[in-house]
């Protein structure tokens, strides 16, 4: 059995990569829901003797992890609490569609991610957790600085997964999958949805987190460890995260 000091020496010589956005008041998110909001001087070393702020947060913001009952509520004792933290711990495999270019509203077909995962070698095993790198993080750079338009254009556009591509991750028996792109499976132009495969079929139905709005993919190997723990909230829809990406050191 590895010692502690092992397992220190082992992470020791990981690159470790953050794949969570800034938070901040008015991010971009998904187009319907309620926004974020940071209130900065909520308590001030002038008035209060100490700095501290509030966070008005919808459970679905930054990076963060759908839980089943988002869009099943006959699946109510699978809220965030109840979720194992080892769902979002484990091996993860990357299918980069960075350079596809799809648009809004258009579905990758299942043709496109066979021809990825030969290109890379990558075979996927039951317990897996699958990404998809649309390179969508692109329309968060400096976003801050833009305005409402420009800024949540991100929530309102992206393209998703067809049906054969759901059905066959489902069928693998991966427990999560994610993207870069505001909801993963979802195809949605300017705020109307197209196909929601996973959402409503494929992936939450049979208990399959999705991660929604991460950042960096492109810093990540085809295959590394992935770890994300969700907040512990009483009947939570999902949650925030802090995913982090680890593979060892060149």
């Amino acid at each position: 059995m590895a010692s502690i000091q092992e397992l220190a020496n082992l992470f020791n010589n990981m690159e470790v990569v953050d794949l969570s956005p800034l938070f901040y008041t008015n991010m971009p998110l998904w187009h319907t829901h309620p926004d974020v909001a940071i209130v900065e001087d909520a308590r001030t070393i002038e008035r209060n003797g100490y700095f501290l702020q509030t966070l008005i947060l919808p459970e679905h913001s930054g990076s963060h992890v759908d839980a089943p009952p988002h869009n099943h509520p006959h699946l109510i004792d699978q809220t965030i609490e109840n979720i194992p933290l080892t769902t979002l711990m484990g091996i993860a495999k990357k299918i980069d569609l960075s350079q596809e270019n799809y648009a809004p509203g258009e579905l990758v077909p299942f043709s496109k991610i066979q021809q990825k995962m030969q290109e890379t070698s990558i075979t996927i095993e039951k317990g897996d957790i699958v990404f998809f790198e649309f390179g969508w993080d692109k329309y968060l750079i400096d976003v801050d600085k833009k305005g409402p338009d420009e800024r949540n254009w991100w929530g309102r556009n992206e393209p998703g997964l067809d049906e054969e591509t759901c059905r066959f991750f489902s069928e693998a028996g991966v427990k999560a999958v994610g993207s870069d792109t505001t909801a993963c499976d979802i195809a949605l132009v300017d705020g109307v949805t197209k196909h929601q495969f996973g959402h409503a079929i494929y992936f939450l139905p049979k208990s399959i987190l999705i991660v929604e709005g991460l950042y960096n993919l492109a810093k990540l190997p085809t295959t590394f460890y992935f770890i994300a723990l969700p907040l512990k909230i009483k009947g939570g829809s999902g949650s925030p995260l802090r995913p982090i990406g680890i593979f060892p050191r060149a």
